[in-house]
């Protein structure tokens, strides 16, 4: 079905020379990564992302709504329809799918409704919040390369490429892993000695998407 929205939708837009993308709208990683990569090229080229989640899963609104909030160059909308159409009747294939497929596409809708969402974004709003999140970037796809968790920061620093971790070393390195907790990307163990530093969840999906990216 969304295969076939997609090429109709390509079809109309012909003038525009649309490119497809494909990606598995359930699962949650693919569609992260695969957006993220969208909408940091988008931005690289200087582009605004308008993104319509109007006919999509549950799972991939909510990452399209994530991802937005991260870009300063991106906003959401939806298309609201008059009569939704949300169960699906027949089997793919058979005579009574093809009509409520047909009826379903074809609803008459409302007007686009762009979804309001915060001024900040995750993205920096200075020069120099731009270079600290270039290293923060780094030290997550460093974290994810060695399988998502570091014993100490001194792990981090050697990763980095420092043969030894001056104490200089370990402050600056202390308020990168300081600014990705309170982003949400990574757990530190303060209980301990050595401070185990690991990804979230979400800092693993997240560094795993930028590993994706040639220049981030």
């Amino acid at each position: 079905m969304s295969r076939r929205n997609a090429e109709s939708l390509k079809e109309r837009l012909e003038i525009m020379d649309p490119i497809m993308v494909g990606y598995d709208p359930m699962d949650h990683r693919d569609a992260f990564r695969t957006l993220y990569g969208i909408f940091s090229q988008a931005r690289s080229d200087g582009e605004e992302v308008l993104i319509d989640i109007t006919s999509t899963t549950n799972l991939t609104q909510g990452v399209a709504l994530t991802i937005t909030l991260m870009f300063k160059n991106a906003r959401v909308y939806t298309v609201p329809s008059k009569q939704p159409a949300w169960y699906v009747n027949g089997r793919i294939g058979d005579e009574r799918f093809e009509n409520w497929f047909e009826n379903a596409r074809n609803q008459p809708s409302m007007d686009p409704m762009e979804i309001s969402l915060p001024g900040y974004r995750l993205e920096p709003h200075t020069r120099h919040e731009e270079k600290e999140w270039a290293v923060e970037k780094e030290v997550l796809k460093l974290l994810h390369s060695y399988g998502g968790e570091a014993d100490s920061i001194s792990d981090i620093i050697r990763w980095s490429g420092y043969k030894a971790a001056s104490s200089t070393l370990r402050n600056r390195y202390s308020r990168i892993i300081n600014r990705l907790e309170m982003r949400g990307l990574v757990d530190a163990d303060k209980g301990s000695k050595m401070k185990v530093i690991r990804l979230t969840e979400f800092g693993d999906i997240f560094a795993e998407a930028l590993s994706d990216l040639v220049d981030v």
